[in-house]
């Protein structure tokens, strides 16, 4: 099973009295963005007076943007819109990434025509955007709107498979929209459904997040449905979305906290427990006890060293003049790298890919990995490719591919592979599965990025010289064209 795309939690972290990188609060991450992009979103610094000027829907003056990045106040979503346009971002990346780090739901009025527009692109078979998908699902869950029950259906089963095939702010945009949908009650009915039909599948290859959340729905055959999935499951990727979601909503009952307590020990001190099960139980513990610290950075080898410290300073090289020192820029650096709570470092891996200097940070990445310099198997090495992946653009694509021929970062540059802009050629494609014939780990990586990228080609040479994973390769292949076309919007 490959490495879940967006991140999990891991193990705990360190004591906050010895650890010399404290944790940076998600409203903190929030603020820095706003604030990097005022300094440096255009050629010449703008003022907080200027960018006042400029953000007139709705108006702001000189003491809210202060606010806004000082992490005193919130960022309405229209604000964020005018972020984005200013700066020349794409629609939504500023409002998906602010809001999760905030845990609010976009507000804003929408109109009717619009949504409309959208609820006919959505039952047919048109490309939907993400930003499309969050302004649907806020009108269609207001009180006074009825949808029929197969509308609900068809919404849900798309919005759940683009879910899981989005990667980066797209998948943060689409995950609080299927959220909003589980609170309601006939939206939430046809999403659990839609969840267990999609988790029931055999081959299927995603199903850690349709799992995970089920967490949000406080329906009692939902939380049976979660024990029996962390009780009995018929693999490991079940167990692992199953104890996720107990993590994201510790229960109340102190029966079910024991029973919930025992198969966590278990889990952690079996010897055939995968490290991913064991880190997400562990993780369990200490949300079911309230034992759990704050996030912290875990130390990182000499690698990653020598690699925080290039990141450094070429983010401090890009700072230069512009304003004095960044205090946050380093421990938001470090959290990306080495955050011991997985939930929080994808985050901040999704602040910096929204930042300015996303490409500076790719740039910087694609040297470490290929100067020469990394020890080979390091404990960062994976880490530093799998960065790579999200924070790459289509130019680091080849650099990530030319990884693809070392054994002890195979895997990972694979899925990030997944993640990165363009395709890999077949014919590289063909040369790893001839190198390894016997299927395993790699067969199933490899997997993983042609299925996230809808290669139909990709996935019929797998089919074809991959018999290990011929079912899933079937499976990627039945998935609706339309859903992967609109998970890249």
């Amino acid at each position: 099973m490959p490495p879940a795309p967006r991140g999990r939690r891991t193990s705990l972290g360190e004591n906050r009295e010895t650890d010399p990188w404290p944790r940076v609060e998600p409203g903190q991450l929030a603020a820095w963005l706003l604030k990097m992009w005022r300094l440096y979103g255009h050629d010449d610094l703008l003022t907080i007076r200027q960018l006042a000027t400029l953000l007139r829907t709705p108006p702001v003056d000189n003491a809210t943007v202060s606010r806004w990045e000082n992490s005193r106040a919130t960022v309405p979503t229209p604000a964020l819109r005018q972020y984005e346009r200013l700066f020349e971002l794409l629609p939504g990346e500023l409002v998906a990434v602010v809001t999760a780090l905030r845990r609010e739901r976009p507000t804003g009025r929408r109109t009717a025509p619009r949504c409309g527009e959208i609820l006919e692109k959505c039952v047919g078979r048109d490309p939907v955007s993400a930003a499309e998908w969050a302004d649907l699902t806020v009108s269609v869950t207001q009180p006074r709107r009825k949808l029929a029950r197969p509308v609900w259906d068809t919404l849900v089963h798309r919005l759940l498979t683009e879910m899981c095939l989005s990667v980066g702010w797209r998948y943060l945009l689409r995950l609080p929209a299927l959220q909003r949908v589980h609170q309601h009650p006939e939206g939430g009915a046809a999403l659990v459904a839609a969840t267990e039909e999609f988790v029931t599948e055999p081959a299927c290859q995603l199903i850690i997040d349709p799992i995970a959340l089920l967490a949000a729905n406080p329906a009692p055959a939902a939380s049976r449905r979660l024990l029996r999935l962390l009780c009995k499951p018929r693999n490991d990727a079940e167990q692992l979305g199953a104890l996720l979601a107990w993590a994201a909503r510790p229960p109340g009952a102190a029966d079910l906290v024991r029973r919930l307590e025992a198969i966590s020990r278990e889990l952690c001190a079996g010897v055939s427990t995968s490290p991913p099960v064991r880190e997400a139980a562990s993780d369990l513990l200490a949300a079911l006890f309230r034992h759990r610290t704050s996030a912290r950075s875990a130390p990182l080898d000499r690698t990653g060293e020598a690699a925080f410290g290039q990141l450094h300073a070429a983010l401090t090289r890009a700072q230069i003049r512009r304003h004095e020192h960044d205090l946050l820029g380093p421990r938001i650096l470090r959290q990306a790298l080495a955050s011991t709570d997985s939930d929080l470092r994808i985050l901040t891996v999704n602040v910096l890919h929204a930042s300015p200097f996303r490409g500076l940070l790719a740039d910087t990445l694609s040297s470490t990995l290929t100067g020469g310099h990394l020890r080979s198997g390091s404990a960062t090495h994976s880490v530093l490719v799998d960065l790579l992946g999200s924070l790459g653009e289509l130019r680091h694509r080849p650099v990530v591919e030319s990884l693809l021929q070392r054994g002890t970062v195979r895997d990972a540059a694979a899925v990030a592979l997944a993640h990165l802009p363009g395709r890999t050629d077949l014919r590289r494609w063909h040369h790893v599965l001839t190198a390894h014939p016997a299927g395993g780990s790699t067969q199933r990586a490899v997997l993983y990025a042609v299925g996230m990228k809808g290669d139909c080609d990709g996935l019929r040479l797998l089919r074809a010289h991959a018999p290990g994973v011929r079912a899933r390769a079937n499976w990627w292949l039945r998935l609706p064209a339309e859903a992967t076309a609109s998970a890249a919007l």
